[in-house]
Order: structure tokens, then C-alpha cells, then sequence
């Protein structure tokens, strides 16, 4: 029981010098990548108005695009190893992407067979992060790894244009079968991690990479990777 006592005051006494060692905020800029799935697939547009009695679909499962932007966050830290970090990032592109996916059906019995073929461009994206958790950092000399869990709110804003085609000649285009853009706000997570290199003692540089998810328009799964300098408040 004594031991225990011991260990109990051990580890008090050593909280206020962990304070102390550890700095108070870490504010982050750089650059971002992303690797954003725009579409995780999307069936294609029936234009037969006859009854469907069988339908196969084949085609690209969805739709990712490169993507450019920023990335920053400030860290507040409790202690050496624990924080809680603020992070928002921006993505953008002027470039599109399609999905093209093939409908082949049967109207009527002995009617033979007709093949829709739906293609869904996306362009212009412009995606928004803003996420809010915890991170767990470990400090070995000038390297300081450390490990994310973030949730909250994805922004998405892009247009999006859907041309169908049959067999039959029928050609139907544009924003009468779906909106034209795409604009919408929803739930998002991010897991990852990184590590800091200390160039001074108020300055480091950050690489990190991230996994996001969201739910936001037609956003699914996402891959982010992000550099820049660290400045150091505090301490």
C-alpha cells in the first residue's frame, strides 16, 4: 500500500514539471494535398419509359481527383504528450473528372435488349475542412511524432453535369435530370498522425498525413498529406 502512496505522490509532483516543459500552443500552416473521392458511384439513369426485366451495371466504382490547398491548425497543449487541436484545411481545382457507367436491360419479353449509358462529370470542386480533437504527441530530441483524432463539419461545393445516352438515340444532357452543382455541408473525421522537426526552438517543420470521411454531398473517402512550419507559443 505504501508503494502505491509513493508512486501516487511520484507522479503528482512530477505533473508541474511536464507543465513546464511542455509549450503552450503550436500554430500550424503549410501546404495540403488531397487525394478526394468526389463520387463513391452512382447509377446510372434509366431512359427506357417500357418495363425493366432484368439490369446489369458496369463501370468505374467512383470518381477521385488530385487536389491542391492549404491546411492549418493551433494546438493548445495540456502537457508534453497531450493537446487539443483546431484544424481547417482547403482543397480546390479548376479540372473535372467522369464516371462513365453502362445499363444493359430488357424491356419486354422478346423486345431484345437496350443499353444506357450514363457519364457524371464533376468539376470545379472547392472542399472545406473544419475539425476539432485530440492529439497525442511524444517528444524524442528534435523529432516530435505525434497522432490525431479529429471530427467535424466537410463543405463541398461542386458542379456536376450528367449526360445519358441510349441505344435507341434517346440523349438527354445537363441540369434537367440532376442539379448542376453540388453545395452541402455534413459530418467528417480524420485519423492520423505526423511528426515535427525542430529548426529552432520556437520553429519546427511538420509533415503529416491524414485518412478523412465525411458525409458531405457526394464526398465519401478521402487522403490528405500536409508540410509546413510550426511556431512554437510559449515556454
Amino acid at each position: 500500500m505504501r508503494h502505491w502512496f509513493a508512486m501516487v505522490l511520484a507522479v503528482m509532483y512530477s505533473l508541474p514539471c511536464f507543465a513546464q516543459d511542455a509549450t503552450k500552443a503550436e500554430i500550424f500552416a503549410g501546404y495540403s494535398y488531397g487525394n478526394y473521392e468526389l463520387s463513391a458511384g452512382t447509377a446510372p439513369i434509366s431512359l427506357s419509359t417500357a418495363g425493366i426485366s432484368t439490369t446489369m451495371v458496369s463501370g468505374a466504382p467512383s470518381a477521385r481527383m488530385g487536389l491542391s490547398g492549404w491546411n492549418s491548425s493551433a494546438t493548445v497543449n495540456i502537457n508534453r504528450w497531450f493537446g487539443f487541436a483546431t484544424d481547417f484545411s482547403g482543397y480546390y481545382s479548376g479540372s473535372s473528372v467522369s464516371v462513365t457507367q453502362t445499363e444493359t436491360l430488357t424491356p419486354c419479353t422478346g423486345c431484345g435488349t437496350e443499353t444506357n449509358t450514363t457519364v457524371n462529370t464533376f468539376a470545379s470542386p472547392k472542399i472545406h475542412n473544419f475539425l476539432f480533437g485530440p492529439q497525442f504527441s511524444y517528444p524524442a530530441g528534435k523529432i516530435r511524432p505525434f497522432a490525431q483524432f479529429l471530427v467535424g463539419g466537410e463543405h463541398v461545393d461542386v458542379m456536376r453535369l450528367v449526360t445519358a445516352t441510349n441505344s435507341g438515340g434517346i440523349i438527354a444532357i445537363g441540369t434537367n435530370i440532376l442539379p448542376g452543382r453540388v453545395a452541402e455541408t455534413g459530418f467528417a473525421m480524420a485519423l492520423g498522425g505526423g511528426a515535427d522537426y525542430s529548426i529552432k526552438r520556437k520553429l519546427a517543420w511538420r509533415i503529416q498525413a491524414d485518412y478523412l470521411t465525411s458525409q458531405a454531398g457526394l464526398a465519401q473517402n478521402h487522403v490528405r498529406i500536409s508540410t509546413g512550419l510550426v511556431w512554437r507559443v510559449g515556454n
